[in-house]
């Protein structure tokens, strides 16, 4: 029987501690517009993909952290199975489901990104952005436009 040793349970405690204090941070950046003007001045010194790919991922970030909650349990069920703590059928069945989940809000994370949709999963003071390809598509007209002299 597989164990379930110290590592594995560090890991598990510092993944915790992580998504407690992301989740106490989303409220804030859900209510506080300062606080996404933040992250992004602060961030874009070291994103490599752009500005409009970093304001996609900060809008994605309350998906983002559904997916983190995801992955725990993932973790969590996992070891339930490996330990023979449930019956391994309905183990599998509940990660199976749990990575699936975790796939959708990998997609969710990508439209928003993307698309700034589903609007509903976007903190409200940012719903309002085009997403990055609304951007990129403005950026391209703009330098197709011939200058006014």
């Amino acid at each position: 029987m597989p164990e379930f040793g110290p590592v594995q349970i560090l890991v598990l405690f510092l993944l915790l501690v992580i998504m407690f204090g992301a989740s106490w941070r989303m409220t804030k950046i859900w209510s506080d517009e300062r606080m996404s003007d933040r992250i992004f001045q602060t961030m874009r010194s070291w994103w490599l993909w752009g500005d409009a790919l970093l304001r996609g991922w900060i809008r994605a970030l309350s998906v983002g952290l559904i997916g983190g909650w995801l992955l725990v349990a993932s973790m969590i069920a996992a070891a339930l199975v490996a330990t023979e703590t449930i019956e391994s059928s309905l183990g599998f069945g509940v990660l199976a489901l749990l990575v699936f989940l975790l796939f959708v809000t990998l997609g969710m994370a990508a439209s928003i990104m993307l698309f700034n949709r589903p609007a509903s999963a976007v903190p409200p003071h940012l719903r309002d952005q085009p997403g990055a390809v609304g951007e990129w598509r403005s950026a391209r007209s703009r330098r197709r436009q011939p200058s006014a002299r």
